[in-house]
Formats: structure tokens, C-alpha cells, sequence
């Protein structure tokens, strides 16, 4: 289990590969939606509030777990 904290973050741009760029207070990172978000079909889309959390080994990189509320 990772026990990586997470965090919100507004998605500024769709990328290909079902990857976004997320604007957070620390940065900008590119993340993928969760398998539980796709199998959910959470939509993601420019503009939008997600919970998401970094990657363990590159702190570039994340997934997005959800919609922030």
C-alpha cells in the first residue's frame, strides 16, 4: 500500500495517453487517472479539482484518485 500523502491539484491540460498536467502549490506534475477512476469512467477535464498523489520514485509523476469536493 502506498502511503504517499495526497493532495489537490486543478488539471491544466489534457496530454495523450490519458495523462494530465496538474497544477499544484508545489509545482506542475503529469499524472494518470487511478485503475479505479477508470473503471468508475471518472471524468477528467481541463479546469477541474482532483485528489491525486505523487508517485513514490518520480516525484514528476502521479496518479489522480478522484474528483476534489
Amino acid at each position: 500500500m502506498n502511503t504517499t500523502p495526497t493532495f489537490e491539484a486543478t488539471v491544466v491540460a489534457e496530454l495523450p495517453q490519458q495523462l494530465f498536467r496538474l497544477d499544484t502549490s508545489e509545482g506542475q506534475l503529469v499524472a494518470g487517472p487511478s485503475e479505479e477512476c477508470k473503471r468508475l469512467g471518472v471524468p477528467v477535464r481541463t479546469g477541474q479539482r482532483v485528489l491525486c498523489r505523487r508517485a513514490s520514485l518520480d516525484p514528476g509523476r502521479g496518479v489522480i484518485l478522484g474528483l476534489a469536493r
